[in-house]
C-alpha cells in the first residue's frame, strides 16, 4: 500500500510510514471507486390528454364577437363594443379548452380588436363634442339674432305698407292684423283686419308670436280718433342664453335697437324701446 500523506510505498505489516511517519490507519488505497449515486424514484406514468382529431366546429361566441365588433365600429359604437370584447374573451378561452374541437379564434380576435377600438373612440368623440357643441351653439345664437333683426325690418316695412294702404287706421294694432286671415292669393281677402303682409307663423293672435328662436310682439299707440300714429315691435329670445343673447325692438322711426342686459319678459313701450341703443 502507499502512504496517503506522502505517497511512499509502505509494507503491509508496517503501522507507520517509514518516510513521514504517518499512521497507516489513515491511508487508503488510491483510485478507490466513488460511491454509487442513489437512483431517483421512478415517476408514475401519467397519460397525456389526447388532442381532438375529429371535425372542428366554429364557436358561436366567436361569431357573435365578430358581428358585434363590426356593429361597434359602424353604427352602435360602445354599446356593441363591450359585448364584443366579453364574447371574444369567452370564445378564446373555450377554444383553448376544447383541444381542437372548436375553431374560430381568428374571428374572436377580430371581434376583440374592433370592440377595443370602439372603446378607444370614446375619448376622441368626447373631445370633438366638447369643441363642436359650444361652437354650434354660438353659431345658432348668432343666426337667430340676425334673423330676429331681419324680421323686425320686415315688420317695419309691413307697418308702413299697412299705414299707406289704410290711412284711416294708421299703423297696425297687432301682428295678427298684418298677417293672413284666409286665402291671401285672393285680393278680396286682404283688408284692415288681415292685411296679408307677413306670414301666418309670425302673425299669431297670442301675446307673443314665436318664430325660430325668438318671441315677437307688436303694439300700437292710437289716438282718440282711432288712428294709430306709432307702434313698437319687441323681439326677445325664446330661451335666453340658448336661442339668443340679445333682445331687439323698433318703432315707427325704423331704427333697430338692441338690449343685452338680461331677458325681456314683457312687451316694450315706445319710450322703453327708444331708450335702447341702435345696433
Amino acid at each position: 500500500m502507499f502512504c496517503a500523506k506522502c505517497g511512499t510505498s509502505i509494507p503491509d505489516a508496517s503501522p507507520t510510514c517509514p518516510q513521514c511517519g504517518a499512521s497507516t490507519t489513515e491511508t487508503s488505497r488510491p483510485g478507490a471507486p466513488p460511491p454509487s449515486p442513489v437512483a431517483a424514484p421512478a415517476r408514475p406514468n401519467v397519460p397525456q390528454p389526447q388532442r381532438y382529431l375529429g371535425p372542428q366546429q366554429t364557436d358561436g361566441k366567436a361569431v357573435g364577437s365578430l358581428i358585434l365588433g363590426i356593429l361597434a365600429i359602424f353604427p352602435l359604437g360602445i354599446f356593441a363594443g363591450i359585448p364584443a370584447v366579453v364574447l371574444g374573451h369567452l370564445s378564446k378561452s373555450s377554444i383553448a379548452r376544447s383541444m381542437g374541437r372548436l375553431k374560430g379564434e381568428g374571428m374572436a380576435t377580430a371581434g376583440l380588436v374592433m370592440g377595443y377600438l370602439s372603446a378607444a373612440f370614446i375619448p376622441l368623440v368626447l373631445i370633438i363634442a366638447a369643441i363642436a357643441i359650444p361652437n354650434l351653439l354660438r353659431a345658432t345664437i348668432s343666426a337667430n339674432e340676425s334673423a330676429a333683426a331681419s324680421t323686425l325690418r320686415a315688420v317695419n316695412t309691413a307697418h308702413v305698407t299697412y299705414a299707406t294702404s289704410y290711412p284711416s287706421s294708421g299703423y297696425a294694432r297687432s301682428l295678427a292684423v298684418l298677417g293672413p286671415g284666409a286665402d291671401c292669393a285672393n285680393p278680396a281677402n286682404r283688408n284692415e283686419e288681415h292685411a296679408c303682409l307677413i306670414d301666418g307663423v309670425l302673425a299669431c293672435s297670442d301675446t307673443w308670436c314665436i318664430k325660430g328662436g325668438y318671441r315677437y310682439n307688436t303694439s300700437a299707440v292710437c289716438g282718440s280718433d282711432g288712428v294709430c300714429n306709432d307702434y313698437v315691435i319687441t323681439a326677445a329670445p325664446k330661451l335666453p342664453g340658448s336661442t339668443g343673447n340679445k333682445s331687439f325692438c323698433s318703432t315707427s322711426d325704423g331704427v333697430i335697437r338692441v338690449h343685452t342686459r338680461g331677458p325681456v319678459l314683457q312687451p316694450l313701450t315706445v319710450e322703453e324701446c327708444q331708450a335702447w341703443p341702435p345696433i
